[in-house]
C-alpha cells in the first residue's frame, strides 16, 4: 500500500453541522405552519375587531394546543421510529411506521373535532370565559368552533412535515407554509372587509387555509424515489406503543402548556381590575411564545431527527458533534433573535393591541420578559428532546411538565405578591434558570448511578453508556476532503485490519472498498466551489468488519448503478464491482439529502 499523509479525524466533519443548519430552517418553518393561522388571526383580530375580540381569542388560544395534540405526539414519535428504522436499514419497517402514523393522526383528529364541536360551550367556560370575563363567552365559543373544523388538516400537515426533510424534500414544507400564510391572510381580510364577520368566520378562514396547504403538500407523492410510501402490509401494530411513548414528550408539553395558560388567565382575571387588558396582554405573550417557540422547537426537532439516526448507527463522535452544534446555535442564533425581539417589543405589541394604552404597556413587558428567557429556553428544549431520543422518555417527559407547566405556574404564584400581573410573564425567564439547575442535578445523578466514565463535560452531558459504540481502538473515524486522504485512509484501513488478525482476503476487500467507494465519490460527486466531504467509519464489530460511508454530494446509489449496467457494460466501474462483490452485505439509503452506504465484510 502507498504511504500518504494522515487523515483528519471526525472533529473536522462539516456534514453533520451543515445538515443541521440546512434542515433547521425547514423545521422552523414546519413548526410555524402549526401556529401561523393563530398568529395571523391574532394580529388581524387585534387590529380590526377590538379589545373584547382579542381577549376572547386569547381565552380560546390554549385549546389550539390540544387541537393538534395527537398529531404532535404521533408526529414526534413516528419521526423518531421512522429515522431509527432507516438507520438500522429496515426500509420496510419505515414504510409501516409512516402508514400507521398517518392513519392514527388524521383519524384521532376527526374524533377530537367532533368532541370539541359538541362541548364547545363547556370548554369555553373552562378556558376562563366566566366570572369577570363571562361577557367574552360567545366570541370565545365561536372561535373554538371555527378552528376545530380544520383539525384534520392541521394534523395531516404536521405529520407530513415530520417526514419531508428525511425524505429529501426541503422545499415542500416551505412552499406549503407560504401558501397557508397567504391563504389565511386573504381569507381573514375577506371576513373583515367583505363579510363583516366575527370570531367564528375568522376561525373558519384558518381551517380552510390548512386544507389548501395540505392539498399542496400532497404533490410530494408525485415523486417516484421517496421513503414516504403507503404500505398497509408493512404496518406493525406493536410500533404504535413505541411511537406514542417516544411522542409522549410533545404531548405532555402541550397539555402542560394548556393547563398553564388556563391557570394564568384565571390568575389575571382574579387579581386585575381590568381583566380584559391583562388577559389581552397575556394573549400577546402567548402569541409570541407560539411563534418564537417555533425557532426553539425547530432546533430541537432538527437535533432529535439527526440524533435518532446516529443513535441507530451507534456513532458517539457524531452525536457529540451534533449536540455541540445545537447548543452553539441556541446561544448564538436564538440569542440574536431574542435581542431583536426585545428592541422591537413596542412595535410587536402594537400589532396586537390597539386603543388601549394600559394593555399595550403590559404587552411590551410581556414580550421583553419572553425575549430574556429565549436563549436558555433553546438550550433546555434541545436537551430535553435529546434525552427523549436517547430513550430516557420518563426524564424528558418530567422536564417537559416542569418546563411548560409546573415551574411556570409556581414561579408566577410566588412572584404574584411582589410583581402583580407582571408575574405571569416574569415567570418565563425564571423558569429557564430553574430548569438548568434541575438538568445539572439530573445529569450528575445519572452519571453516578450508571458509573459513566467520561473524559470531559461533553461526554458527561451525552449520558451514553460506557459500552455505547465500539471501543475507540476498534474503530476509525475520518473525514475525507481530497483524493490524497482517500489513499491515506485505505492504507490505514489495511493496517487496522491486519493488526486485529483479519485474514488477508478480507483485509484487501476492506481496503479496496474504502479506496474505490471514496475515490468514486471524490471524482464523481465533489462539486466545484462546494465544500463537499465524506465521513467514513471503519469498525470491527464482533467477527464482522463494517465500512460506513456518508457524503453530502449529488445523490448516487452505487448498488443500483452497477445493477443497471451489469449486463450492458460488464467492465463498468470494475473497482466498485469488486468491492461490492466481496462484501457480505451492502445497504444504501438516501436520507436528509445524504448518501449513506454500509458495507459489511
Amino acid at each position: 500500500m502507498r504511504n500518504a499523509s494522515p487523515v483528519p479525524a471526525n472533529g473536522g466533519s462539516r456534514i453533520i453541522r451543515n445538515t443541521f443548519y440546512a434542515s433547521l430552517f425547514v423545521y422552523i418553518v414546519s413548526n410555524m405552519a402549526a401556529t401561523v393561522g393563530s398568529l395571523v388571526d391574532g394580529i388581524l383580530i387585534g387590529q380590526f375587531m377590538g379589545l373584547d375580540s382579542i381577549a376572547a381569542f386569547g381565552l380560546a388560544s390554549p385549546i389550539a394546543l390540544v387541537y393538534v395534540l395527537f398529531g404532535a405526539v404521533i408526529a414526534t414519535g413516528a419521526r423518531q421510529r421512522f429515522t431509527h428504522r432507516i438507520g438500522c436499514g429496515d426500509l420496510d419497517g419505515a414504510k409501516g411506521i409512516f402508514t400507521l402514523s398517518v392513519l392514527l393522526s388524521v383519524g384521532l383528529a376527526v374524533f377530537l373535532m367532533i368532541v370539541i364541536l359538541v362541548f364547545s360551550s363547556q370548554i369555553s367556560v373552562m378556558l376562563g370565559a366566566a366570572g369577570n370575563a363571562a361577557y367574552l363567552f360567545e366570541k370565545t365559543r365561536n372561535y373554538l368552533i371555527g378552528v376545530a373544523v380544520g383539525l384534520p388538516a392541521m394534523n395531516a400537515m404536521r405529520i407530513l412535515n415530520a417526514y419531508m426533510v428525511i425524505d429529501n424534500d426541503r422545499n415542500m414544507p416551505v412552499i406549503s407554509s407560504v401558501v397557508l400564510t397567504v391563504a389565511d391572510i386573504l381569507l381573514d381580510l375577506l371576513v373583515i372587509f367583505v363579510l363583516h364577520g366575527d370570531t367564528l368566520e375568522m376561525g373558519l378562514a384558518t381551517s380552510v387555509s390548512y386544507y389548501i396547504a395540505v392539498a399542496v403538500m400532497l404533490l410530494h407523492f408525485r415523486r417516484k424515489e421517496r421513503l414516504m410510501v403507503f404500505s398497509f402490509s408493512s404496518i406493525r401494530l406493536k410500533e404504535s406503543g413505541a411511537m406514542l411513548m417516544s411522542g409522549l414528550l410533545n404531548g405532555i408539553s402541550r397539555i402542560a402548556n394548556t393547563i398553564r395558560s388556563v391557570f394564568m388567565n384565571n390568575l389575571l382575571a382574579g387579581v386585575a381590575v381590568s381583566a380584559a387588558g391583562c388577559i389581552a396582554a397575556y394573549s400577546v405573550h402567548r402569541q409570541m411564545d407560539s411563534f418564537l417557540n417555533c425557532i426553539v422547537f425547530g432546533m430541537a426537532d432538527t437535533c432529535a431527527m439527526i440524533v435518532d439516526m446516529l443513535i441507530a448507527e451507534e456513532n458517539r463522535p457524531m452525536i457529540r458533534r451534533l449536540l455541540k452544534t445545537s447548543f452553539r446555535a441556541s446561544l448564538t442564533l436564538v440569542a440574536g433573535i431574542a435581542a431583536v425581539v426585545f428592541l422591537l417589543a413596542p412595535f410587536l405589541a402594537s400589532l396586537f393591541i390597539k386603543d388601549s394604552p394600559e394593555a399595550l404597556s403590559l404587552s411590551i413587558w410581556a414580550i421583553r420578559c419572553y425575549a430574556l428567557g429565549m436563549p436558555l429556553s433553546g438550550l433546555n428544549v434541545v436537551y430535553h428532546y435529546y434525552l427523549n431520543s436517547l430513550g430516557k422518555h420518563k426524564a424528558a417527559t418530567v422536564f417537559a411538565l416542569l418546563r411548560d407547566g409546573l415551574f411556570l405556574m409556581f414561579s408566577a404564584w410566588a412572584l404574584l405578591p411582589v410583581a402583580g400581573a407582571h408575574a405571569a410573564w416574569i415567570a418565563f425567564p425564571v423558569t429557564q434558570v430553574l430548569l438548568l439547575i434541575a438538568e445539572a442535578a439530573y445529569t450528575a445523578f445519572v452519571c453516578r448511578k450508571n458509573q459513566i466514565r467520561v473524559k470531559d463535560l461533553w461526554d458527561r452531558i451525552l449520558l451514553l453508556p460506557n459500552d455505547f459504540d465500539v471501543p475507540e481502538n476498534d474503530r476509525i473515524d475520518r473525514t475525507i476532503t481530497s483524493h490524497d486522504e482517500v489513499i491515506a485512509l485505505s492504507a490505514e484501513a489495511w493496517s487496522f485490519c491486519h493488526d486485529r488478525g483479519c485474514d488477508t482476503s478480507r483485509t484487501y476487500a476492506i481496503s479496496l472498498a474504502v479506496e474505490e467507494m471514496a475515490t468514486n465519490t471524490v471524482v464523481e460527486g465533489f462539486r466545484p466551489g462546494k465544500h463537499n466531504s465524506i465521513d467514513m467509519r471503519i469498525l470491527k464489530k464482533g467477527d464482522d468488519y463494517i465500512v460506513r460511508i456518508r457524503d453530502d454530494c449529488l445523490i448516487f446509489d452505487p448498488v443500483k448503478q452497477l445493477q443497471l449496467y451489469s449486463d450492458i457494460v460488464p467492465m463498468h466501474h470494475i473497482g466498485l464491482r469488486m468491492a461490492i462483490g466481496s462484501a457480505k452485505d451492502v445497504q444504501y439509503t438516501c436520507v436528509l439529502k445524504l448518501n449513506n452506504l454500509v458495507i459489511r465484510v
